[in-house]
């Protein structure tokens, strides 16, 4: 019995040191229709603030694992020296739900304050143009911040 015991302990203890913690600024919302995703890219490339864009788009499958069918990332960077960086994701799940997320994200560690500083006002200058060019209707966006400082912001 006490073999057992030590196994599941040694099974705990590798299962907690292999968890990731997520730091930095994500804004998220349950969208009440799926957006045009060249809409999407079109603003997405054009917003004050982005120098570049990386699009990518995935299709997961369907399966009990794989509940999102289509993804859609856009990641972002200002021009050399900003620090804007970030990736703005749509999902549509195998229901026609649609989730709408911009994230600056890091595993394990912290992104620069001055990164979440500049990011920001760019994350809401984004939304702000999807909801007039593309139809982005959540509710509210609201924010999620770990480990960083999101002030209010005045824009």
């Amino acid at each position: 019995m006490k073999f057992r015991n030590g196994i599941a302990l040694v099974a705990a203890a590798l299962t907690l040191a292999a968890c990731d913690t997520l730091y930095g600024v994500s804004r998220s919302a349950d969208l009440t229709a799926p957006l045009e995703q060249a809409c999407v890219r079109r603003v997405v490339e054009t917003t004050p603030g982005v120098a570049a864009v990386d699009y990518r788009e995935s299709h997961s499958g369907k399966g009990l694992f794989h509940p999102t069918p289509w993804s859609y990332a856009y990641s972002y960077r200002g021009k050399a020296g900003s620090k804007v960086a970030g990736t703005l994701t749509i999902t549509t799940e195998y229901d026609g739900r649609s989730q709408f997320r911009d994230t600056l994200w890091q595993i394990n560690a912290k992104p620069p304050q001055e990164a979440v500083d500049a990011t920001r006002p760019v994350m809401r200058r984004i939304e702000a143009a999807l909801a007039q060019r593309c139809g982005l209707r959540p509710a509210a966006i609201p924010e999620t911040c770990r480990g960083v400082a999101c002030p209010t912001l005045s824009e």
